[in-house]
């Protein structure tokens, strides 16, 4: 089971983050993911057992650069 974690700001300071209803496959997660990337959400794929699975190459290069 896949389900979305999408990322926006709403005229606040700090993000707001959702989760979505679960999928059952990764390819209806990505389809979805894709979705809403294009209308400029930030989206990260989660498996059920807790696992994140998605492109953080930004996010690990910055904790680094903070080291």
């Amino acid at each position: 089971m896949y389900r979305l974690i999408t990322t926006y700001r709403c005229h606040a300071a700090r993000p707001v983050i959702e989760r979505g209803p679960w999928h059952s496959s990764r390819k209806d997660a990505e389809l979805w993911a894709e979705m809403l990337r294009e209308v400029g959400y930030g989206v990260e794929i989660e498996i059920q057992h807790g696992a994140v699975q998605e492109d953080n190459s930004a996010l690990a290069d910055a904790l680094a650069g903070m080291a």
